[in-house]
Order: structure tokens, then sequence, then C-alpha cells
């Protein structure tokens, strides 16, 4: 990789995607018009928020419901 100086960018970041994920990235970027790859995931990595989920509290709901539904199901074969 040639050294330019001044460049205001100096990190490289470099990921993996599968031909599924390549394709759907070339797709976004010809919907978007944007032709540099580096500028089009600089905005979608950076211009989005991330969302997580933390699941854990439902965990113990769903395991109530399976055992209502197994419970009804006894009492229907009876």
């Amino acid at each position: 990789m040639k050294k330019i100086k001044n460049r205001e960018r100096i990190i490289q970041k470099k990921f993996f995607v599968n031909e599924k994920e390549a394709e759907r990235i070339k797709l976004m970027m010809r919907e978007t018009g944007i032709t540099n790859f580096s500028i089009f995931a600089r905005r979608a990595c950076c211009n989005k928020e991330i969302f997580s989920i933390d699941f854990s509290d439902y965990k113990n709901i769903i395991s109530e419901i399976g055992s209502v539904a197994k419970f009804k199901n006894q009492i229907q074969g009876l």
C-alpha cells in the first residue's frame, strides 16, 4: 500500500464476507451511487446506531409459557 502524506485517516480496517454478503454490498453501493468502498463502509458503520437487545429477562417467561402449554396438553389428554 502506498503511503500518502497528510492522510486524514491512518487506521485501516479489514473484514471478511461470504459471496452473498459481497453481492449485497455491491447492490447497496450501486443503489446509493457510492463507488468507493472505503466511503461506503465508513458511512454504513459510523452513521448508524447499533442496537443490542438483551432478551435474558424473557427466558423465564418463555419457560413458563412452555410449562403452561405442556400442562394444557396433559389436561386435554384426560
